[in-house]
């Protein structure tokens, strides 16, 4: 055999080798792979790390999951290499195997004089693998800049390697030299139909050339935003690779969400995971830093940031992000009413249009005029001139009803409204600027005669949503006027969005967004009545009510509920302010049920993302409606059961006080539904519900199932569908959709609010803890007193309540109830093993929602089952027993293994795996597991650690990760993973979890470095 000559690649096949298109998993059966990922796989027994899959994903923009199937670990990618890529990547792998230890500590030595990469870094730095990783990380390496490694191979006499880089450029030059696109969030239509250019952009573009940073100040609507990003699509054409990003500053937390965006565009999705409490001055000041760290490599030409709509408010925070990208020779343009937020040869002072340019614009093609036309076009370019956004509405108007100039002069001065003269008189701004919502009005007015109050209606909903990226889908949905909630074309509300200039229209069918502008917004605000308003939110409640899903599974689900929620917020926001005003605002019965449904997805949809502080608000707040639906306070009941029996530090009386209560709140809610007018309404609402939710995927899918075919409007049934579904007592007829609907929406009211114990870390108040922990005790006793009076409704949530509920709580007892003993766990686990053979069809809200073959419901009782074993070690000593917990629980974590590559939600999965491999010795297991789910940067020597909160997740696997070091006799890196651990604790002032770390680190004898 032919000796192989140092610096030659191995022609060992590989799983880099092999083509993305193709199935390259180890003896993996094709029909359990998805064709459309690119798949890696290793060996379960493998000691190797997830380094080469992870350095692999991390350069890349897209995501991975990892799956076990059989006996390998999976790493499935989602679209995000290219064939260039992959091909990259398995070079820098050859090579990676080509290099000698002294080879890695010359590399080490050079790159260490360049000052670039931090010492500490490359000093860990043990492969050529690792030394790779730090370059890409640091901006030396990628495979359109590897001149670098080029020369370092040169120095070490490594020909056959640079021949091989070499050969890879020349193969693909072209391609190579086509622009890596930098991050932009800013594009050519986000830029109004008909701008016109003008001095002032032309004076901006000659400053910008000259130097870096100029503010655009001007009143409401002289067209600042327009300017500034008519500037950056000309810039963008330009400048592809450079960064060109526009961050919204009109509040704090807009500012907060905006810059969050740009921070997971840079790669720092999780280094920049903040607490929602965004009022909080620290986190924006940690973001900005680490904002401006990222920027700082980024050597791509000039970058362009643009802060838009600098208030008051926002202005300190705004001036230390522009000071900080100056800094960085960053090119920064800020909009702004504020002409005092810089020196003054900055300030390029915006006054719209001049009269001839105004002329110009509203001429349009119109080439020659006569001297009574010339007149009146300048009449209204003196109107108007001075604010593009009413140049715009105006043009657009003339145009669409054939008026000349002198006619919509005459319209807009015989039109008025003293509303809007009242709240103009109030203005305390130029009296130029009070006219801009003067002649808003008026648009308004011309826009209801035109498209009629379904369009206006939606219109005039865009005052209770976030600003920016507004999605359409939320007005496909609104309920019209006059045809019963059924009308849902949205084309003339689009096209009046358009005409009048009120905001912009991105992207295409269930993609589309809306950003509207400020102006219009605080018109129709003012020009509403509070009535008017509450009576305007049931509709937008309603829609969100068929919008929102629990089901947030899959990927779109997950993107549809997420771009919704911070619209959903913004609306229940606006609900607080209307009755802080007026009490007997939305209090009506419908009111309160569509309050009680939104809070409680709300909440939900929070918890979903880890955020209890914020969900604990929301689903109080759902809490509370469902009382006020029932006519009973929580309080009453209370006082009523306490006479008859009370609960001590025993579950058994919490589960008895529970039932006593949920035997009242059963008989009020049958009260509600016994009023003939109230069951009227919850029926009417409950069939609209059934009809026109935006249901999940999987659910859609079970649905076409059961139907045979596509659903007709998508993702809605229609009449015959629903009428269907009911011949097959797949559906609960429409007489009986009012009672499931109030019974099912408290029953999951009770168990949202409960599952917060979940979320809960180690440090918590332990009357929180049962307080939650009762409102599960309290589902369970309603669901089962549900389920023994209508058997036939068979709803999924009265099987939750126990499985993914009261039985959970026997884990870990946080409410410290007595409930983990050896005695009821094991009875957990006998209902667990019970659920998994569960072959019940389940229905949500009197539908269909899953059938008896339910791959999820599967995974699940495994995912719990592994849990109640691993829990069962922690309290017996016994070693029979324990040989006999260890066999149930390898069993069902076998059985977990191969279910989780059918299931989309695997953090949590591989944290209970992880955790009866800890418990049961198996530490080489243990710690594989816990690094898939803990922090990147808390488990790579090279990331920085950041202030940001740990995920409940997160740090349960990085304390596991701990423990998992300590326990295997790996007491350095113990000691290395805590001290971070420590570090992001204390910046994130998470002083009571810090404090509960340091108990644990002192059992495990890890006290001296945490103090």
């Amino acid at each position: 055999m032919q000796e192989k000559k140092k610096g030659e690649p191995s022609h060992e096949t590989s799983a880099y080798e092999k083509s993305t298109e193709e199935i390259i998993c180890l003896d993996i059966p094709k029909e359990e792979i998805m064709h459309s990922s690119y798949y890696i796989a290793r060996p379960v027994t493998s000691s190797w790390v997830l380094r080469k899959e992870k350095l692999t994903c991390k350069m890349k923009t897209g995501h991975f999951q990892i799956v076990l199937i059989g006996q390998y670990y999976v790493y499935r990618f989602r679209f995000t290499m290219t064939k260039l890529d992959t091909e990259f990547q398995l070079l820098l792998s050859k090579i990676s195997d080509q290099l000698d230890t002294e080879d890695v500590k010359s590399f080490r030595f050079i790159l260490k004089a360049k000052e670039i990469i931090p010492v500490q870094n490359l000093d860990a730095a043990t492969t050529g693998e690792d030394i790779f990783h730090l370059m890409t990380k640091h901006g030396l390496l990628s495979k359109t800049k590897a001149d670098l490694l080029i020369s370092l191979l040169k120095g070490k006499n490594l020909q056959p390697l640079v021949n091989h880089l070499e050969k890879f450029k020349t193969e693909n030059e072209e391609e190579l030299s086509q622009p890596v696109e930098g991050p932009c969030n800013i594009q050519d239509d986000m830029v109004v139909e008909h701008f016109m250019e003008t001095t002032k952009l032309v004076e901006l573009t000659s400053k910008m050339e000259i130097e870096n940073f100029a503010v655009l100040s001007g009143l409401t609507g002289c067209g600042k935003t327009q300017l500034a990003l008519t500037f950056a699509c000309n810039f963008r054409k330009d400048h592809v690779e450079s960064i060109c990003w526009k961050i919204y500053c009109k509040d704090e937390i807009t500012l907060m969400n905006s810059l969050k965006k740009l921070a997971d565009k840079l790669g720092l999705e999780k280094e920049s995971t903040q607490t929602e409490n965004i009022d909080n001055e620290d986190s924006l000041d940690e973001l900005r830093k680490l904002i401006k760290k990222e920027l700082g490599k980024n050597t791509n030409g000039p970058n362009l940031i643009i802060l838009d709509y600098v208030t008051e408010e926002t202005k300190i925070q705004c001036q230390k992000l522009k000071d900080a990208l100056l800094k960085l020779n960053l090119k920064v343009i800020v909009t702004t009413w504020d002409s005092t937020f810089c020196d003054i040869e900055n300030i390029i002072i915006v006054n719209g249009f001049s009269e001839d340019e105004a002329v110009k614009f509203l001429r349009n093609k119109k080439t020659e005029l006569n001297l009574k036309e010339e007149k009146s076009y300048r009449e209204l370019a003196q109107m108007l001139g001075n604010h593009p956004l009413l140049l715009y509405g105006a043009r657009s108007c003339m145009a669409s009803s054939n008026q000349t100039p002198k006619k919509f002069i005459k319209y807009l001065r015989g039109s008025k409204s003293s509303e809007m003269d009242t709240f103009v008189r109030s203005l305390s701004d130029p009296s130029r600027n009070k006219a801009v919502f003067k002649i808003l009005q008026e648009y308004l007015e011309i826009l209801k005669n035109d498209y009629g109050e379904n369009v206006f209606d939606m219109v005039q909903a865009l005052q209770f949503f976030a600003l920016e990226d507004i999605p359409v889908l939320l007005f496909d949905f609104f309920p019209t006027r006059k045809q019963n909630h059924q009308g849902f074309n949205t084309t003339n509300f689009i096209q009046a969005i358009k005409k009048f200039s009120f905001g912009n229209v991105r992207g295409v069918d269930d993609d589309r967004f809306i950003t509207t502008h400020l102006a219009v917004v605080k018109t129709v605000e003012e020009s509403m009545s509070d009535e008017e308003k509450a009576k305007l939110i049931k509709n937008i409640l309603t829609a969100l009510m068929w919008l929102m899903d629990k089901d947030n599974y899959d990927t779109n689900d997950y993107d549809r509920n997420y771009r919704l929620l911070p619209h959903a917020i913004s609306v229940l926001q606006h609900v607080k302010k209307l009755k802080a005003k007026n009490l007997n605002l939305l209090c009506d019965f419908e009111s309160k049920v569509l309050l009680a449904y939104v809070y409680d997805i709300v909440g939900y949809t929070y918890n979903f993302f880890g955020i209890l502080k914020n969900a604990g608000e929301h689903s109080t707040a759902a809490k509370e409606a469902c009382f006020a639906i029932i006519g009973i306070s929580e309080e009453d009941i209370e006082k009523q059961v306490k006479k008859r029996c009370c609960h001590d530090d025993h579950y058994r009386t919490w589960e008895t006080f529970a039932e006593e209560e949920a035997d009242i709140i059963f008989k009020q809610i049958k009260a509600q539904i016994g009023d003939h007018e109230k069951n009227a309404l919850l029926c009417k609402m409950a069939k609209q519900f059934a009809l026109n939710k935006y249901r999940g995927q999987d659910h859609l899918k079970n649905l076409e199932e059961y139907l045979d075919d596509e659903l007709e409007e998508e993702y809605r049934l229609t009449e015959k569908e629903y009428n269907t579904l009911c011949k097959q007592h797949l559906a609960l007829p429409e007489d009986q959709l009012g009672g499931i609907f109030l019974f099912e929406l408290v029953l999951q009211v009770f168990y949202t609010y409960g599952r917060r114990i979940f979320y809960l870390g180690d440090a918590f108040d332990k009357d929180l803890a049962r307080s939650f922990a009762h409102s599960l005790f309290l589902a369970k006793a309603l669901g089962h007193r549900i389920a023994s009076e209508y058997p036939e409704w068979k709803i999924l949530y009265v099987m939750l309540t126990e499985l993914s509920g009261t039985l959970q709580l026997r884990f870990e007892d946080k409410a410290d109830l007595q409930l983990k003993t050896l005695e009821n766990l094991e009875d957990a686990a006998e209902q667990f093993r019970r659920l998994l053979e569960y072959n019940s069809e389940n229905f949500n809200y009197g539908v269909i929602k899953s059938g008896p073959e339910n791959a999820q419901h599967v995974h699940i009782c495994c995912k719990r089952l592994v849990k109640c074993y691993t829990s069962m070690t922690e309290i017996t000593s016994d070693e029979e027993k324990l040989k006999e917990i260890h066999k149930m629980g390898d069993k069902y974590k076998d059985m977990l293994k191969i279910t989780q590559h059918s299931s989309r939600a695997v953090t949590a999965a591989n944290l209970r795996m992880a955790e009866f491999s800890l418990r049961r010795g198996n530490y080489e297991d243990a710690e594989i597991r816990f690094k898939v789910v803990a922090p990147e940067d808390m488990i790579e020597n090279d990331q920085k650690t950041v202030s940001s909160k740990f995920t409940h997740h997160e740090l349960q696997a990085l304390k596991g990760l701990t423990k998992c070091y300590s326990l295997s006799g790996q007491t350095e890196s113990a000691k290395t993973l805590a001290n971070k651990i420590k570090i992001r604790l204390g910046e994130a002032k998470e002083y009571e979890e810090l404090g509960h770390f340091n108990n644990l680190m002192q059992q495990l004898g890890l006290s001296s470095v945490v103090e």
